[in-house]
Formats: structure tokens, C-alpha cells, sequence
């Protein structure tokens, strides 16, 4: 778990916000009212991100806007967000907005998707989803009523909580994929569930390892397969090389650190395993266009 260093010197990472221990008893979720956290923070949650915790977000009333990343959005309610680990957020509401935040550790995440191995619900998990203010009919009833059950199970100690809550979230992780609009894949292709595997593997392998530079051989061979394996895998269902993947979850960081942080650039550059600043800002250059310095001061001022 990353602590706060100095003011601004890093993106603060929290179990829940404002516990930047481990204190917080989750042990697979946790369900909470917006009121319940916002109220304490003035309505401001300033912008933060989470480790291994997935984030379900839904306003039934009141509207705000959220930071995601680089973009900050409008929202007025009906809102349903669904935050993937690691991506930086933060919230300004108008004081009395009424919803829920369901937060989920990616360890009964991970439960869910193994006895579901529905590909629809896996691949909307590892993307934002973000809706606002327009929801069909049906979908609106069925996440008020999804969101109710699961808050009636969690409140209470009843025989079968666990169980209750987990069918639940799994209803929600459906509901979330069919809002993405997204075609299961036949279940019975036992090559396209083996290439989604590669990828999910190696990506969580460059989730633990972008700040080293490891090489696509290195991934590769850790893997236990051939460059050319992984490179076909990737190409296919991520539609970017192993090289473009590594290269992105970089970028996205060192924009993070630009945004969030106060460091400078060459520290930022350091950070991310960059040893020549001027590298640094090469890299940089080539996927925004603009030199870190620039970025920041458009987007900061």
C-alpha cells in the first residue's frame, strides 16, 4: 500500500478513501450510502485511486461531476460508474445527491468471473463504464432493484448473506456487460478462451512490472511462451502489439503523475524507470503529441 511521501509527491492509493492503511475490514465488499462518505469530505472525494478494489457507483438523485483520468465529466442522475483497480478518480457532488458506492475486492471479482467464465462480464470489468442520465426503462428497474437486494442482504446477518450477495453482484457484473453492449463469445472455443487468458495474464504482468522496462522476451519467457505467441494473442484481442501494451500502461501513468502529482518532470520520468529525463520526454512525445510540460500546464491551468 503507497502513503502520501510529502504533500502532492504521489496519487494517493486507499483501501477505501481516506484509510490509507490497510484498517478498513474488507474482506470481499463493502456497501456504503454516497452520504455516508461525501459528507464527511464537504462533497469533495478529491481525486484517488485504488489498488486491487473495484468501484460500482449508483446516483438514483442528485448530479456532479467526476474526474477520470484526464477527462472530467457532467453527471446527472440516473448515474452508474464502474471503476476498473488502479484508475485515478475523484468526485464533486451537490450536497444532498443520493446513491450508493459498492466497492469489491478484486480477489471476489476474480471468485465471480472464475464460476461465471462469461467473457462479456470479464472484458466490461477491465473497462471504465460511465452513464449518465439515460437509462432504458427495464435496465433503470432492474439496477434499482439489484442495488435495493443487495443493500437489504448486506444490512442484515441472515443465513446465506454471502451467497445472496455474490448472486447479487453477479446479476450487476451482467447487467454491466449487456449496458456495454457486448456479444458473448461461443463458451464451447476453447482457443478464444485460451487467448483471453494470455492476455489477462500478461497484462496483469505488466501491471506489476511497466516501471522496470521489462522486454517482451522477458514477459514472454515468464509466460512460458514464444514472442510470436504472445504477439499473435495480443494483436488479436487487444488489437495492439505486446510492445504497444507496455508502451500505453507507461503513458497512462506518466500522465497520472503529471495531472496528480506534484513532481517534477524528471521525476516522473525517474519514477517510471526512466533514466535520461530527455528519454523520458521523447516517449512522452511520441504518444501525446505535446512535451510533458506542455501537458500539464493545458491541462492543469
Amino acid at each position: 500500500m503507497e502513503t502520501e511521501a510529502r504533500p502532492g509527491t504521489t496519487i494517493p492509493l486507499y483501501a477505501l478513501y481516506g484509510q490509507i492503511d490497510a484498517a478498513a475490514e474488507l474482506r470481499f465488499l463493502h456497501l456504503e450510502s454516497l452520504y455516508a462518505r461525501n459528507q464527511l469530505y464537504g462533497w469533495n472525494i478529491r481525486p484517488h485511486r485504488h489498488h486491487d478494489l473495484h468501484q460500482m457507483i449508483w446516483v438514483a438523485d442528485g448530479h456532479g461531476t467526476v474526474v477520470l483520468d484526464d477527462r472530467t465529466l457532467a453527471l446527472h442522475s440516473p448515474v452508474l460508474l464502474s471503476i476498473p483497480p488502479t484508475m485515478v478518480h475523484g468526485f464533486q457532488w451537490v450536497p444532498g445527491a443520493e446513491g450508493l458506492v459498492l466497492t469489491l475486492a478484486e480477489s471476489f471479482v476474480a471468485d465471480i468471473l472464475k464460476l461465471s467464465e462469461d467473457p462479456a462480464i470479464e472484458t466490461s470489468l477491465g473497462h471504465l463504464l460511465a452513464i449518465t442520465g439515460a437509462l432504458h426503462a427495464r435496465s433503470l428497474t432492474r439496477l434499482h432493484d439489484l442495488f435495493a437486494s443487495t443493500v437489504d442482504e448486506y444490512v442484515h446477518e441472515r443465513v446465506g448473506r454471502i451467497t445472496a450477495i455474490a448472486g447479487n453482484v453477479t446479476l450487476l457484473f451482467a447487467e454491466l456487460a449487456r449496458l456495454r453492449h457486448f456479444s458473448v463469445q461461443p463458451e464451447d472455443d476453447p482457443q478464444a478462451r485460451s487467448i483471453r487468458a494470455v492476455c489477462r495474464d500478461f497484462r496483469r504482468l505488466v501491471e506489476s512490472h511497466f516501471r522496470e522496462h521489462w522486454s517482451v522476451a522477458r514477459y514472454a519467457s515468464v509466460l512460458a511462451m514464444a514472442e510470436r505467441s504472445l504477439r499473435r494473442a495480443c494483436v488479436q484481442e487487444l488489437g495492439l502489439s505486446p510492445q504497444q501494451v507496455i508502451h500505453r500502461r507507461l503513458f497512462i501513468e506518466a500522465r497520472r503523475d503529471l495531472l496528480y502529482t506534484d513532481k517534477t518532470v524528471a521525476e516522473v520520468g525517474y519514477g517510471l524507470g526512466f533514466e535520461d529525463p530527455a528519454y523520458f520526454t521523447r516517449f512522452f512525445v511520441r504518444h501525446e503529441k505535446d512535451t510533458p510540460q506542455v501537458f500539464r500546464r493545458q491541462r492543469t491551468a
